[in-house]
């Protein structure tokens, strides 16, 4: 990737610093808008912890938190079959701009939506790899509703540029996100291919994300090849303590990335850790998008799937298995491999979500009170 931005950007860069380019999937982020943003007060910010009490309840469709973390690394200005030097409207980045604009825009003030970009802005156009690979210690945009013109116009605002520090950028995305029974915590991965930029990696024996800088990547001479080296293992163990730790489903979508199939396995990899992944009949646990409408169906399908289909129930039992859950009166079978049926997003807390068909039927309940499950108490 050093190469490519090399030739993009001018060789004169090159006796100052080294480039912004650490891997072959690898960006800037707009200006500070922080302090334009107000946390919504309306969400709850306390813990609830939630008895077992016997009995036949209705479910409450739970208030969605959604936090964005979009990748914007040199290569998000390529097009989306790898191309690059092609007008900006071609560009991946663009792409998913206008993927968001139409499917954030439409729930706005329903949703709590906020978002995280990788990597953070430099203040030239060159830099060691090192910085590069960092990320601001905080989010853009804290969730709040009527957020997504402010998501959408650090699209218009920056340039991709830089590497992909996955990792790091959804650790500090799940840090901002608000811990409550109210809320159903969920976070949207958008990338457009592999995670590097993790200097602790040995450069001589790693695989490295640029395919045509795989030389100076492994050159033990190159200080900085270790940041192209590729980091699926720090994303996965992230996304999975994300997930199975602090309750934070993560969808991942993966924008093209057809040029290297290993990065698609570690795209499926980081899918799987984030309890969210495709259907194994799919042929990829990941969103694996390939064109704008491809990218437009998975923001939509991942919009409904968290905004439509994650319910409270005001007792939680003892018994993960003690509890009927129906839809319009029709039991719903548990399925904890989240494909089709519901399973528990935070027993503890009483939330849980239907998947595949049964997300289908509980947008179309027949009445706020079609939702519903009778809970056992004791032995």
């Amino acid at each position: 990737m050093r190469s490519r931005l090399a030739s993009s950007l001018g060789g004169a860069f090159l006796t100052a610093g080294v480039l912004l380019a650490c891997g072959s999937r690898t960006g800037l982020f707009a200006p500070d808008l922080t302090s334009q943003l107000i946390i919504d007060a309306s969400i709850d910010v306390k813990i609830d912890a939630i008895a077992c009490v016997p009995g036949q309840f209705t479910f409450d469709l739970a208030l969605t938190q959604l936090m964005f973390v979009l990748d914007r690394s040199g290569s998000m200005a390529f097009t989306i079959d790898g191309r690059r030097g092609q007008p900006r409207t071609q560009w991946r980045w663009t792409l998913l701009q206008n993927a968001l604009s139409k499917t954030i825009t439409t729930f706005d003030n329903q949703i709590a939506m906020g978002a995280k970009f990788f990597p953070q802005e430099l203040a030239s156009g060159q830099a060691s790899s090192e910085e590069a690979c960092t990320t601001l210690g905080s989010v853009e945009i804290p969730p709040a509703r009527n957020n997504a013109d402010a998501i959408l116009r650090v699209f218009d605002t920056t340039t991709p540029i830089g590497g992909t520090p996955t990792a790091e950028a959804v650790r500090i995305a799940a840090q901002s996100l608000v811990t409550s029974r109210s809320v159903a915590r969920t976070i949207v991965l958008a990338t457009d291919g592999a995670p590097n930029c993790n200097g602790d990696i040995d450069a001589r024996t790693c695989t490295c994300t640029s395919a045509q800088d795989q030389q100076s990547c492994n050159d033990p001479r190159t200080a900085n090849g270790r940041f192209n080296c590729l980091d699926e293992s720090r994303a996965v163990s992230v996304i999975r303590d994300v997930n199975e730790n602090q309750g934070i489903p993560v969808y991942v979508i993966g924008i093209g990335s057809a040029d290297r199939p290993e990065f698609l396995d570690v795209l499926d990899d980081m899918a799987v850790a984030g309890g969210r992944p495709q259907p194994a009949s799919s042929g990829r646990r990941h969103f694996n998008v390939q064109s704008g409408d491809d990218l437009t169906n998975a923001l939509e399908s991942i919009r409904d799937s968290v905004s439509k289909c994650t319910y409270l129930t005001p007792s939680a039992p003892t018994d993960p298995d003690a509890i009927s859950v129906r839809i319009n009166g029709v039991t719903i079978p548990r399925d904890e491999t989240k494909t089709d049926g519901w399973d528990w997003v935070n027993r503890e807390l009483g939330a849980l979500a239907f998947f595949g068909d049964a997300c289908t039927r509980a947008q179309s309940a027949s009445s706020p009170q079609g939702v519903s499950g009778t809970v056992t108490c004791g032995p």
